[in-house]
Parts: C-alpha cells; sequence; structure tokens
C-alpha cells in the first residue's frame, strides 16, 4: 500500500512544522503602505507618525505589520495559539521569508491540487 501524505502517526515528542504559504498582489503600493503604517501605530499605540514612517518603509515591512494587525503572526496569534497547550500541544519556534516577484504565484481558489514544491525558491534566490 501507497503511504499517504500526512498520515504520520501522532506520538510524544513528534515536532510538527508548519508550512503556510499565501500570496498577496500589490494594487495600491502607496495605499498599502499608508495603510501599514496605520496599523503599526495601531499594534505601537505610543509611536509618533515619524516613528511609523521610519519602522515601515519597505514592502516586507508592510506585509509583516499587516500580517500581525489581523493576528496571524505576532503575540496575539501565539497567545491564541497557546491557549491549547493544555490540548498536549506546546508552542515551538517561528519564522517566515517574504519573497517577491514569484515566477509561479499562487491564484486564490485555482491552486489546492497544484503539483510540484510550492514552497522552492527560484534557483537564484
Amino acid at each position: 500500500m501507497d503511504d499517504i501524505l500526512g498520515d504520520d502517526p501522532l506520538v510524544d515528542g513528534m515536532t510538527i512544522a508548519v508550512r503556510y504559504r499565501r500570496d498577496f498582489v500589490v494594487t495600491d503600493a502607496a495605499r498599502f503602505l499608508a495603510t501599514a503604517r496605520r496599523h503599526y501605530r495601531d499594534l505601537h499605540p505610543e509611536a509618533t507618525e515619524a516613528e511609523a514612517e521610519e519602522q515601515v518603509t519597505a514592502a516586507a515591512d508592510a506585509i509583516y505589520v499587516l500580517l500581525e494587525h489581523a493576528g496571524l503572526i505576532g503575540d496575539a496569534a501565539d497567545a491564541r495559539l497557546a491557549e491549547h497547550g493544555d490540548a498536549g500541544l506546546r508552542l515551538g519556534g517561528w519564522r517566515s521569508q517574504v519573497t517577491f516577484d514569484e515566477p509561479e504565484p499562487l491564484r486564490a481558489g485555482y491552486d489546492c491540487l497544484r503539483t510540484g514544491d510550492v514552497f522552492a525558491l527560484p534557483a537564484d534566490r
């Protein structure tokens, strides 16, 4: 019988790594940067507008602020995940990587059955 991907038995001490990819298309760079800076100030109420402009200057800064503001990464996400600690799961570390101009971007609603390694980076990166 062929092995089924993801059919590993659950055992104590097992480390589970989740690789999650979500592609975005920038439709209005100036508006996105302004929104990210506004979200930065929501997350850091003590920050001035000038500090937000200093901290959020590039695409990676903006997307990370958006993801943290949405609760997908950062302290809020960690707190929600930690609520499951009594269910037999302890949080490990996390890391992420932002890439730009992917040669084969994911398309909403169409890529659930895409074959190949959607997490592989192009050879020049």
